[in-house]
């Protein structure tokens, strides 16, 4: 039944074709299917329907050599087309690659020039600045809690004034201030400066940047736009390490992305025949016709990494390929996890900036409350030794009426003693003395935090440069070895069917499909 069908659909598509090319014939004649019924029977035409059809017949003949012709030349193109598939296919990888290699070869240059320019040793750098530094630093760490116990002891100066309720509450915001300031020591914030400022007793404290000088203001504008960015610095770096860890939960897997990339694109060099690439219903190219008239479909490549390739006769460009890819991977997630270590310690440095402006903000609020209440309780020990005065005076005179009204005036006025004066006193220039010394402190380790910010710069950008000119070189050297592999897999067979005007097509007996031997023919391939 098949057959019977098969036969009548060849019966009706020749029957089509044939009126197809009859129709054809007498519009190249010019004769068309209308007229053609009255020509026939008109007296004075010499020809007749026999000698029309016989002329089409002859046409129709013509027309069918030529449309063999055609199709002969055209399995000719194709198969030419197909057999330079692998010269093709080993150009496009060898471009790939080439450019990969030239690519990797600029980042090694401009590494080896970035780390020749820092010219430092980002390791003995920093070992030799780090001993230096914890000893400073624990110098450091003692004076400044020493400071902030005598803030604290300056507002214990009052304590006689309060009741007990008052001195113990007073009790726990020193004790609360000293653990904040040992906890964030040599980097005070703005919650640490107001713990301090209420523990030497200032009463509704408040941290006011207005009272600071102007370099002051932009040296804490400049510390926390900076801070920002090493966040934002942070942040990346960790999506990096997320995306180059394979358990984690990023949607983002830079490895995996580069092994599906290169499985896709290893596909399209190896040249094989794949069902994937035709749709539903439509039958794969057989490989035993394509092979029967010299058309590679075996991957002789190796882009798919065959184990058995060189048995088979196939290189091993998947393999050379893929020791790249591992080379350009490599001990990345340790570059990015040391970077990690050096960013968030720079973090701290600025953090130590910030103190800076803290320590010297609190310095000065410290000794203004302490000058305003100096210059209070001095002019109500004035106003106090005046009225005594008066009250003597009338009492001397018996002016009764004007005691009794200095008295109550008298009673108005605080409660400030000769003793209380002289403690304001002793406190404004204790005030002064560590106003003195914290910003000491605090400049000291200013230009500390500077240093060690600028050297964990220095020690990023050359542990980077390094890591980027090691595995670049690595690099060069796998994508060497694989462009290697793709001139091998060439073969002369493949060069003699490239053509362009600079070279010509090197003809076999039986290139034509007619049998008959063709010229050298110049122009420009279909290769290209």
């Amino acid at each position: 039944t098949n057959k019977i069908d098969w036969q009548s659909q060849l019966k009706h598509l020749k029957s089509v074709t044939s009126n197809k090319l009859i129709d054809i014939s007498k519009q190249i004649t010019g004769v068309s299917s209308q007229t053609a019924p009255t020509t026939g029977t008109s007296e004075s035409d010499p020809l007749g329907d026999g000698d029309l059809y016989s002329l089409n017949s002859a046409q129709t003949k013509a027309l069918q050599s030529r449309v063999l012709e055609n199709e002969k030349m055209l399995k000719f193109s194709i198969t030419l087309l197909c057999k330079a598939t692998p010269l093709r296919n080993a150009r496009m990888g060898w471009w790939y690659l080439k450019t990969e290699a030239k690519q990797a070869s600029n980042v090694h240059a401009a590494a080896t020039a970035l780390r020749q320019t820092l010219s430092i040793d980002a390791d003995t750098a920093i070992a030799m600045k780090e001993r230096r530094y914890d000893e400073d630093e624990m110098k450091d760490r003692t004076t400044e809690l020493d400071l902030v116990k005598r803030f604290i002891e300056l507002g214990g100066h009052h304590d006689d004034i309060h009741s007990g309720e008052c001195k113990s509450e007073m009790e726990a915001t020193r004790q609360h201030a000293f653990r904040m300031a040992t906890e964030r020591v040599g980097r005070w914030d703005s919650e640490t400066a107001l713990a301090i400022l209420s523990a030497a007793g200032m009463e509704d404290a408040e941290v006011q940047m207005d009272e600071t000088s102007r370099e002051l203001r932009h040296v804490r504008k400049y510390a926390i736009s900076l801070r920002e960015h090493v966040v934002r610095c942070l942040e990346a770096a960790e999506g990096l390490y997320d995306a180059f860890i394979a358990d984690s939960e990023s949607a983002v897997q830079i490895s995996r992305s580069r092994r599906e990339f290169w499985a896709a694109i290893s596909t399209v060099f190896s040249g094989r025949v794949s069902s994937n690439e035709f749709g539903a219903g439509i039958a794969s190219p057989s490989t035993k016709v394509l092979s029967s008239v010299g058309i590679d479909v075996n991957d002789r490549g190796g882009w798919l990494g065959h184990e058995d390739s060189m048995s088979s006769g196939r290189r091993r460009c998947g393999q050379s390929a893929r020791r790249y890819l591992k080379k350009r991977d490599f001990q990345a997630n340790i570059l990015i996890s040391r970077i990690q270590k050096l960013l968030k310690d720079y973090e701290r440095r600025l953090e130590g900036i910030e103190s800076f402006v803290y320590m010297h903000c609190v310095g000065i609020q410290v000794e203004k409350h302490c000058s305003k209440a100096r210059a209070k309780a001095l002019s109500a020990w004035d106003k106090r030794t005046e009225i005594s005065t008066a009250i003597n005076v009338a009492t001397k005179k018996k002016i009764p009426k004007l005691v009794s009204e200095l008295k109550i005036k008298l009673d108005n006025l605080p409660q400030v003693s000769h003793t209380t004066v002289i403690r304001a006193k002793e406190s404004h220039l204790t005030s002064k003395t560590l106003k003195s010394e914290l910003h000491k402190l605090a400049n000291r380790r200013f230009g500390r935090a500077q240093e060690v910010s600028t050297e964990r710069v220095i020690a990023i950008m050359s542990l980077w440069a390094k890591h980027e000119e090691s595995v670049a070189i690595e690099e060069v050297k796998a994508l060497g070895a694989a462009i290697q592999e793709v001139e091998h897999s060439v073969q002369s067979a493949d060069l003699n069917l490239a053509f362009d005007k600079f070279t010509m097509v090197q003809c076999d007996e039986d290139i034509r499909p007619d049998g008959r031997r063709i010229s050298p023919v110049r122009g420009r391939s279909l290769l290209i």
